[in-house]
C-alpha cells in the first residue's frame, strides 16, 4: 500500500526538533551543574518530556495526511494488513536493535564490576514484552532503553488507527469528539503511569487537526502563526507544572501552522539540514540513550563529568549522538526497513497462497 501524498518538509522538521528536545532534557539531567545560562531556556530543556507529546500529535496528523484516503471510505483487510506490516517494519529494526545493545552494556557491567541482581527492567517477562512492542501496554513495566515505551505506546495507537480513520471520515462531529476525548484523557492525574492513554490523548487530537486542516476550516495565509505558537509553548513550558491538555492543544495548532508552506517558521523548519535532522529523528530519539550510558560512564571512568564544563559535556553527548543516529538510519533503520518489508510480504504471499491450497482440497 504506497501512499501518493508528499512528505510535509516542514513537519518533518519538526520531527527532528521534538527528538532533539527529548535527547537535551535527558543530557541536562546528569550534567553536575546548570547548562544553560537563561532560565527561560533552561526551564524549556527541562520539560524536553514534552516532546514525546508532540511525537504523539505529529503522528496521529501524519498518519491521517498518508493513510485518509486508504481507510476514509472502508477498512479492507487487506489494506489494514499491508498499513500494519509497514509500520512493524518502520519501528521494528531500531527498536531491537538498541534493545540488544543495551542488554550487552547490562552484561558488560556485571561482567567488569561483579553488581550483584538484575534490574527488573532486565527481567525475562520485560524482555519478552519489548521484543513484542508490548512492554508499555502494561503500567509501570519500564524496558532496557527507556524511550522506547513510546514506540510501544505507538505500536498500540497504529493498531486502532484504521477504524479510527474510517470513523472521522464518517461523522460531522467526529472530530470535536476526537478533541474531547484527546483533552478528556490528558486531564487525568493518573495519565503519565498509563502510555496507552497518554498516547491516545495526543493521537486523538493530532487526527482531529488533520480533519480541520481538510475541511479547510483552519486559517490560511497567516505567515507568522509558526512563531506566534513556539512563543506560546515557551510561555507554557515555564509554569512549574505546565498542563497537558494546554500543551497538546498548542501543539495541534503548531502543527497546523507549520502544515502551511507560507508560514515563515515551516520555512525554516523545511531546510536541508533540519528536514535530515527529522529523518534520522527515530534513530536519533532511540540510539540516544544507549549513548547517553556509554559515554557517561566513560566520563565517570575517566574523571570527567565533574570536571569538564557543563556545556561541554553536553555537546559531546549531542555530537556522538548525531553520530550514532545517523550511523543507525544508513546502516540499521532504511536497510532494516526495507528487508523487513520484503520478508514479510513474501511471508504473507506465501500465507496466502497456503490458504487457498487448503481451501481448494
Amino acid at each position: 500500500m504506497q501512499s501518493t501524498r508528499e512528505q510535509i518538509n516542514s513537519l518533518t522538521g519538526l520531527r527532528g526538533v521534538a527528538a532533539a528536545w527529548v535527547m537535551l532534557m535527558h543530557f541536562r539531567e546528569i550534567t553536575p551543574t546548570r547548562v544553560w545560562k537563561f532560565p527561560i531556556l533552561d526551564t524549556l530543556i527541562a520539560n524536553g518530556a514534552y516532546g514525546v507529546d508532540v511525537f504523539f500529535v505529529l503522528s496521529g496528523f501524519i498518519m491521517c495526511h498518508v493513510y485518509a484516503s486508504s481507510f476514509g471510505s472502508g477498512l479492507p483487510s487487506g489494506q489494514i494488513r499491508q498499513f500494519m506490516l509497514y509500520r512493524f517494519a518502520r519501528l521494528y529494526p531500531v527498536h531491537i536493535v538498541t534493545f540488544a545493545l543495551m542488554l550487552v552494556l547490562l552484561t558488560a557491567k556485571l561482567m567488569t564490576s561483579g553488581a550483584n541482581g538484575i534490574p527488573e527492567r532486565y527481567d525475562p517477562s520485560t524482555i519478552v514484552m519489548t521484543m513484542l512492542m508490548m512492554h508499555a501496554w502494561i503500567p509501570g513495566m519500564q524496558t532496557p532503553n527507556m524511550p522506547a515505551w513510546s514506540i510501544s505506546a505507538e505500536w498500540f495507537a497504529y493498531m486502532l488507527f484504521p477504524a479510527l480513520c474510517f470513523f472521522l471520515s464518517h461523522g460531522r462531529w467526529t472530530a470535536l469528539l476526537y478533541v474531547a476525548i484527546g483533552l478528556g484523557l490528558a486531564c487525568l492525574d493518573t495519565i503519565d503511569h498509563y502510555p496507552l492513554l497518554q498516547v491516545l490523548s495526543g493521537f486523538l487530537i493530532g487526527m482531529a487537526a488533520y480533519r480541520i486542516m481538510s475541511a479547510g476550516l483552519w486559517i490560511k495565509n497567516n505567515r507568522f502563526g509558526g512563531f506566534c505558537v513556539v512563543a506560546a509553548i515557551a510561555y507554557w513550558a515555564q509554569a512549574p507544572a505546565p498542563r497537558v491538555e494546554i500543551g497538546l492543544l498548542l501543539f495541534a495548532v503548531l502543527i497546523l501552522s507549520l502544515a502551511d508552506p507560507r508560514d515563515w517558521l515551516s520555512r525554516f523548519l523545511s531546510l536541508g539540514a533540519i528536514v535530515y535532522l527529522g529523518e534520522i529523528s527515530y534513530s536519533l530519539y532511540m540510539v540516544h540513550w544507549p549513548v547517553r550510558v556509554i559515554v557517561r560512564n566513560a566520563f565517570r571512568t575517566l574523571h570527567l563529568l565533574d570536571n569538564l564544563p557543563s556545556p561541554l559535556v553536553v555537546l559531546t553527548f549531542v555530537i556522538v549522538t548525531l553520530a550514532a543516529a545517523m550511523a543507525s538510519y544508513h546502516l540499521v533503520e532504511l536497510p532494516g526497513r526495507t528487508l523487513l518489508r520484503r520478508a514479510l510480504t513474501r511471508f504473507q504471499g506465501t500465507a496466502r497462497v497456503s490458504t487457498a491450497t487448503a481451501g481448494s482440497q
